[in-house]
């Protein structure tokens, strides 16, 4: 079967509607296909971390309330889009993630926030993330389950914009990916790695489109599917903007130079590992799966020039 990588950003996994729109994006993907699924925290979440772990950065003020902020997001989604068996399965992740989250924020809080803490507290967003989505498609029958990307993708120690090693990161998914069974849907965070030391470190906002470029390219994939709120590229941002009009194909050579010039609205590394291999880029919406998007083709594909976007930036939403 072909393998598809399809990513989620934030807007698509931060409301009952968007996650019960994914879950079925994911499930029809998934009996055409072999699926991996990364996702971003649900929107908002990482700027609430990053607000948290700045207010309470040497200050010995109680970091309860700041947990209680991100605990109470996501268990009002997980109340909104799970049965109440997942939820309770849920919880357990629940649990875990958000006391782990109160054990890094009282370090900073009586402490100070060290570059290593902060990726600790945003790593958080994500990993409550995956197992919230893995639970709703548990719901739809399909064998999922969640994956921490910080055991896969080997970085530097620059935290908060850590360089990927993909000489230790490429054979670390491909083993990953051999060993799973039959039929599984692994949901991956995004945005996480680890230094070689097993220090969580994140890629930079925006990360988890690269994480789902990594994944695509190490694995081969035939198609990476980037779901967000706008569906596709545009010449000009559509939100102030009508008259944009939307880009429907670019050459995945040049998508990859605007990304790197911060002008198609994702991580400027996210479209270089796929430079040069066989795998199709799709931008799409979440909100109206029907509609085409935009595709991003290898380079020896067909693929209409770039020249109407010299000038002006393309856009896509922010994961």
């Amino acid at each position: 079967m072909p393998l598809h990588v399809l990513k989620f950003g934030g807007t698509s996994v931060g409301a009952p509607t968007a996650l019960s729109n994914a879950a079925q994006i994911v499930a029809r993907a998934a009996a055409e296909a072999q699926v991996v699924v990364v996702v971003s925290a649900a929107s908002g979440v990482t700027d609430t971390l990053a607000h948290a772990v700045a207010a309470l950065d040497g200050t010995g003020s109680d970091a309860g309330p700041h947990v209680a902020r991100v605990r109470d997001r996501y268990a009002r989604l997980a109340a909104a889009a799970l049965s109440r068996d997942g939820l309770r399965r849920y919880e357990v992740a629940l649990g875990i993630h958000t006391a782990a989250l109160g054990r890094v924020l009282r370090e900073v809080s009586g402490e100070c926030a060290t570059f290593a803490l902060r990726d600790a507290a945003l790593a958080v967003g994500e990993r409550l993330s995956a197992p919230l989505v893995a639970a709703l498609l548990s719901e739809t029958k399909l064998d999922a389950q969640p994956v921490d990307a910080a055991r896969l993708v080997r970085t530097d120690d620059r935290h908060g914009v850590a360089s990927v090693d993909a000489l230790a990161t490429y054979p670390a998914l491909r083993a990953w990916h051999r060993a799973l069974r039959p039929g599984v849907v692994p949901v991956v965070t995004g945005y996480l790695g680890s230094t070689d030391r097993g220090t969580v470190t994140t890629l930079g906002r925006g990360g988890s489109d690269y994480t789902a470029g990594l994944v695509a390219a190490a694995l081969g994939a035939d198609l990476l599917e980037r779901w967000t709120d706008t569906d596709g590229l545009y010449d000009d941002d559509p939100n102030l903007n009508p008259d944009a009009a939307p880009v429907p194909t670019l050459r995945l050579d040049e998508a990859a130079a605007l990304a790197r010039q911060g002008r198609l609205g994702m991580h400027p590394r996210a479209l270089d590992p796929l430079v040069g291999t066989a795998t199709r880029v799709r931008v799409r919406s979440t909100a109206a799966p029907d509609a085409p998007g935009s595709w991003l083709l290898p380079t020896s594909a067909d693929a209409s020039p770039a020249d109407s976007l010299t000038p002006e930036p393309a856009h896509a939403s922010t994961p």
